[in-house]
Protein backbone atom coordinates (compact mmCIF):
# COMPACT_ATOMS: atom_id res chain seq x y z
CA UNK A 1 0.00 0.00 0.00
CA UNK A 2 2.79 2.09 -0.36
CA UNK A 3 3.55 3.45 -3.90
CA UNK A 4 0.19 4.70 -6.14
CA UNK A 5 2.14 5.55 -9.04
CA UNK A 6 -0.12 5.19 -12.50
CA UNK A 7 0.71 6.04 -16.01
CA UNK A 8 -2.00 8.65 -16.23
CA UNK A 9 -0.49 11.88 -18.08
CA UNK A 10 -0.23 15.28 -16.40
CA UNK A 11 -4.31 16.99 -16.61
CA UNK A 12 -3.53 20.38 -16.77
CA UNK A 13 -7.37 20.96 -15.74
CA UNK A 14 -9.27 19.08 -13.34
CA UNK A 15 -12.03 17.12 -14.61
CA UNK A 16 -15.31 16.71 -13.49
CA UNK A 17 -16.92 13.26 -14.21
CA UNK A 18 -20.11 12.27 -12.54
CA UNK A 19 -17.77 10.24 -9.57
CA UNK A 20 -16.34 13.85 -8.99
CA UNK A 21 -20.34 14.91 -8.13
CA UNK A 22 -21.06 12.02 -6.60
CA UNK A 23 -18.42 12.31 -4.08
CA UNK A 24 -18.44 15.44 -3.42
CA UNK A 25 -22.42 15.24 -2.77
CA UNK A 26 -21.55 12.36 -0.25
CA UNK A 27 -18.18 15.08 1.43
CA UNK A 28 -21.08 17.74 2.05
CA UNK A 29 -23.99 15.69 3.09
CA UNK A 30 -21.64 14.48 6.01
CA UNK A 31 -20.25 18.00 6.84
CA UNK A 32 -23.84 19.23 6.85
CA UNK A 33 -24.81 16.06 9.14
CA UNK A 34 -21.83 16.76 11.21
CA UNK A 35 -22.94 20.15 11.88
CA UNK A 36 -26.04 18.86 13.16
CA UNK A 37 -25.21 16.62 15.54
CA UNK A 38 -22.15 18.31 16.85
CA UNK A 39 -24.05 20.14 19.80
CA UNK A 40 -24.44 17.05 21.56
CA UNK A 41 -22.02 15.49 23.98
CA UNK A 42 -21.53 11.62 24.60
CA UNK A 43 -20.02 9.92 27.46
CA UNK A 44 -18.98 7.29 27.50
CA UNK A 45 -16.92 4.35 29.66
CA UNK A 46 -14.71 2.91 28.44
CA UNK A 47 -14.08 0.96 32.36
CA UNK A 48 -16.13 0.91 35.34
CA UNK A 49 -14.17 4.58 36.48
CA UNK A 50 -12.94 5.71 33.38
CA UNK A 51 -14.97 7.69 30.50
CA UNK A 52 -14.65 9.70 27.60
CA UNK A 53 -16.73 12.59 26.35
CA UNK A 54 -17.12 13.90 22.76
CA UNK A 55 -19.35 15.75 20.03
CA UNK A 56 -21.57 12.70 18.43
CA UNK A 57 -20.41 14.48 14.92
CA UNK A 58 -16.77 12.18 15.63
CA UNK A 59 -18.66 9.45 13.98
CA UNK A 60 -19.44 10.96 10.88
CA UNK A 61 -17.05 14.09 10.30
CA UNK A 62 -14.08 12.28 9.64
CA UNK A 63 -15.46 11.02 6.57
CA UNK A 64 -15.47 14.46 5.37
CA UNK A 65 -11.21 13.76 5.28
CA UNK A 66 -11.75 10.77 3.62
CA UNK A 67 -13.53 12.05 0.96
CA UNK A 68 -11.12 15.39 1.08
CA UNK A 69 -7.83 12.73 0.73
CA UNK A 70 -9.85 11.09 -2.42
CA UNK A 71 -10.55 14.23 -4.32
CA UNK A 72 -7.19 15.68 -3.70
CA UNK A 73 -4.91 12.64 -4.34
CA UNK A 74 -7.54 11.58 -7.44
CA UNK A 75 -8.38 14.99 -9.08
CA UNK A 76 -5.88 17.96 -7.61
CA UNK A 77 -6.30 20.26 -4.74
CA UNK A 78 -8.65 22.91 -7.16
CA UNK A 79 -11.16 20.14 -7.60
CA UNK A 80 -11.29 19.75 -3.89
CA UNK A 81 -11.21 23.33 -3.45
CA UNK A 82 -14.02 24.08 -5.28
CA UNK A 83 -15.78 20.97 -3.41
CA UNK A 84 -14.79 22.40 0.12
CA UNK A 85 -16.20 26.14 -0.61
CA UNK A 86 -19.47 24.31 -2.22
CA UNK A 87 -19.60 22.46 1.13
CA UNK A 88 -19.28 25.76 3.36
CA UNK A 89 -22.10 27.50 1.12
CA UNK A 90 -24.67 24.54 1.67
CA UNK A 91 -23.82 24.83 5.00
CA UNK A 92 -24.60 28.21 5.55
CA UNK A 93 -27.55 28.02 3.97
CA UNK A 94 -28.56 25.40 6.67
CA UNK A 95 -27.62 27.27 9.47
CA UNK A 96 -29.79 30.45 7.92
CA UNK A 97 -33.03 28.49 7.10
CA UNK A 98 -32.94 26.96 10.62
CA UNK A 99 -32.32 29.96 12.10
CA UNK A 100 -35.47 31.39 10.23
CA UNK A 101 -37.73 28.59 10.96
CA UNK A 102 -36.68 28.87 14.86
CA UNK A 103 -37.73 32.53 14.86
CA UNK A 104 -41.19 31.87 13.46
CA UNK A 105 -43.64 31.30 15.99
CA UNK A 106 -44.50 27.88 17.01
CA UNK A 107 -48.47 26.59 16.42
CA UNK A 108 -49.52 25.96 20.63
CA UNK A 109 -51.31 23.13 19.10
CA UNK A 110 -48.45 21.93 17.56
CA UNK A 111 -46.07 22.50 21.11
CA UNK A 112 -48.64 21.08 23.58
CA UNK A 113 -48.83 17.77 21.30
CA UNK A 114 -45.28 17.10 21.40
CA UNK A 115 -44.59 17.90 25.02
CA UNK A 116 -43.44 21.72 24.79
CA UNK A 117 -41.52 20.33 21.36
CA UNK A 118 -40.98 24.49 20.45
CA UNK A 119 -38.48 24.94 23.65
CA UNK A 120 -36.88 21.93 21.99
CA UNK A 121 -36.56 22.60 18.80
CA UNK A 122 -35.47 25.92 19.95
CA UNK A 123 -32.75 24.67 21.93
CA UNK A 124 -31.22 22.44 19.45
CA UNK A 125 -30.86 24.82 16.41
CA UNK A 126 -29.97 27.89 18.70
CA UNK A 127 -27.21 25.70 19.07
CA UNK A 128 -26.57 24.84 15.70
CA UNK A 129 -25.59 28.59 14.86
CA UNK A 130 -22.68 28.39 17.24
CA UNK A 131 -21.75 25.11 16.26
CA UNK A 132 -21.86 26.71 12.45
CA UNK A 133 -19.19 29.38 13.04
CA UNK A 134 -17.06 26.64 15.23
CA UNK A 135 -17.34 24.27 12.47
CA UNK A 136 -16.62 26.46 9.19
CA UNK A 137 -13.67 27.90 10.91
CA UNK A 138 -12.07 24.71 11.86
CA UNK A 139 -13.63 23.02 8.63
CA UNK A 140 -12.13 25.82 6.58
CA UNK A 141 -8.54 25.70 8.33
CA UNK A 142 -8.35 21.82 8.92
CA UNK A 143 -9.78 20.45 4.88
CA UNK A 144 -7.13 23.06 3.49
CA UNK A 145 -4.32 22.18 5.59
CA UNK A 146 -4.94 18.70 4.75
CA UNK A 147 -5.69 18.99 1.00
CA UNK A 148 -2.99 21.54 0.55
CA UNK A 149 -0.36 19.44 2.71
CA UNK A 150 -1.36 16.08 0.55
CA UNK A 151 -1.03 17.57 -3.11
CA UNK A 152 2.03 18.84 -2.34
CA UNK A 153 3.30 15.76 -1.22
CA UNK A 154 1.94 14.14 -4.01
CA UNK A 155 4.62 15.96 -5.99
CA UNK A 156 7.89 15.85 -3.11
CA UNK A 157 7.28 11.68 -3.50
CA UNK A 158 6.09 11.66 -7.22
CA UNK A 159 3.25 9.73 -5.93
CA UNK A 160 4.34 7.27 -3.87
CA UNK A 161 4.09 6.48 0.09
CA UNK A 162 0.18 7.00 -0.36
CA UNK A 163 -0.66 5.64 3.16
CA UNK A 164 2.26 7.84 4.84
CA UNK A 165 1.36 11.15 3.12
CA UNK A 166 -2.56 11.06 4.02
CA UNK A 167 -1.66 10.17 7.53
CA UNK A 168 0.87 13.07 7.44
CA UNK A 169 -2.01 15.50 6.09
CA UNK A 170 -4.61 14.07 8.67
CA UNK A 171 -2.56 14.40 10.95
CA UNK A 172 -1.95 18.01 10.56
CA UNK A 173 -5.52 19.07 9.30
CA UNK A 174 -7.76 17.28 12.02
CA UNK A 175 -5.40 18.72 15.05
CA UNK A 176 -6.26 22.26 13.72
CA UNK A 177 -9.76 21.66 12.95
CA UNK A 178 -10.56 19.80 16.63
CA UNK A 179 -8.77 22.65 18.51
CA UNK A 180 -10.66 25.53 16.76
CA UNK A 181 -13.61 23.43 16.84
CA UNK A 182 -13.99 22.35 20.66
CA UNK A 183 -12.73 25.68 21.54
CA UNK A 184 -15.37 27.82 20.28
CA UNK A 185 -18.16 25.41 20.35
CA UNK A 186 -17.85 24.46 24.23
CA UNK A 187 -16.43 28.10 25.43
CA UNK A 188 -18.08 28.38 28.31
CA UNK A 189 -20.33 25.44 27.89
CA UNK A 190 -18.07 22.30 29.27
CA UNK A 191 -15.34 22.95 31.61
CA UNK A 192 -11.79 23.86 30.19
CA UNK A 193 -10.09 20.25 31.26
CA UNK A 194 -12.96 18.47 29.52
CA UNK A 195 -12.74 20.48 26.51
CA UNK A 196 -8.94 19.32 26.12
CA UNK A 197 -10.40 16.27 26.64
CA UNK A 198 -12.44 16.26 23.69
CA UNK A 199 -10.03 17.48 21.68
CA UNK A 200 -7.52 15.16 22.43
CA UNK A 201 -10.15 11.87 22.25
CA UNK A 202 -11.44 13.74 18.78
CA UNK A 203 -7.67 14.12 17.50
CA UNK A 204 -7.21 10.20 18.48
CA UNK A 205 -10.20 8.91 17.04
CA UNK A 206 -9.98 10.68 13.69
CA UNK A 207 -6.57 9.43 12.94
CA UNK A 208 -6.82 5.61 14.10
CA UNK A 209 -10.46 6.30 12.07
CA UNK A 210 -8.36 7.07 8.86
CA UNK A 211 -5.65 4.53 9.49
CA UNK A 212 -8.67 2.11 9.26
CA UNK A 213 -10.07 3.54 6.55
CA UNK A 214 -6.57 3.52 4.69
CA UNK A 215 -7.42 0.11 2.73
CA UNK A 216 -10.68 1.38 1.07
CA UNK A 217 -8.90 4.94 0.21
CA UNK A 218 -6.76 2.71 -1.08
CA UNK A 219 -9.07 1.07 -3.38
CA UNK A 220 -11.41 4.22 -4.20
CA UNK A 221 -8.29 5.96 -5.59
CA UNK A 222 -6.94 3.10 -7.49
CA UNK A 223 -10.54 2.21 -9.18
CA UNK A 224 -10.90 6.01 -9.93
CA UNK A 225 -8.21 6.77 -11.04
CA UNK A 226 -8.48 3.85 -13.65
CA UNK A 227 -12.18 4.83 -14.73
CA UNK A 228 -11.62 8.14 -15.41
CA UNK A 229 -8.31 8.21 -16.50
CA UNK A 230 -7.04 10.86 -14.23
CA UNK A 231 -3.99 11.27 -11.64
CA UNK A 232 -3.71 15.22 -11.71
CA UNK A 233 -0.46 16.19 -9.93
CA UNK A 234 -0.75 20.16 -8.68
CA UNK A 235 2.60 21.15 -10.69
CA UNK A 236 1.25 24.45 -11.16
CA UNK A 237 -1.28 25.45 -8.73
CA UNK A 238 -1.32 28.19 -6.97
CA UNK A 239 -2.17 27.07 -3.36
CA UNK A 240 -4.84 29.97 -2.89
CA UNK A 241 -8.25 28.80 -1.10
CA UNK A 242 -10.35 31.22 -1.22
CA UNK A 243 -10.31 30.87 -5.16
CA UNK A 244 -13.16 28.98 -6.29
CA UNK A 245 -11.41 28.32 -10.20
CA UNK A 246 -10.80 25.50 -11.73
CA UNK A 247 -8.05 27.35 -13.62
CA UNK A 248 -5.27 29.26 -12.22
Amino acid sequence: METILTNYSYQEKPIATKRVIFLGMLFVSFLIVSNLTAFKVVEIYLTNSFFVNFPAALIFFPLTYFFDDILTEVYGFKMSRFIIWGGLICSAMITLCTQIAVHLPASPIWDMNTNHGANAYELIFRGSSRIFLASMLAYFCGEFLNSMILAKLKIATKGQYFSLRVMASTAIGVGVDSIIFCNIAFWNIMPHHIIWEIILTQYLFKLIYEFFMLPLTYSLVSYLKEKDQVDYYDVNTKFNPFSISLVD
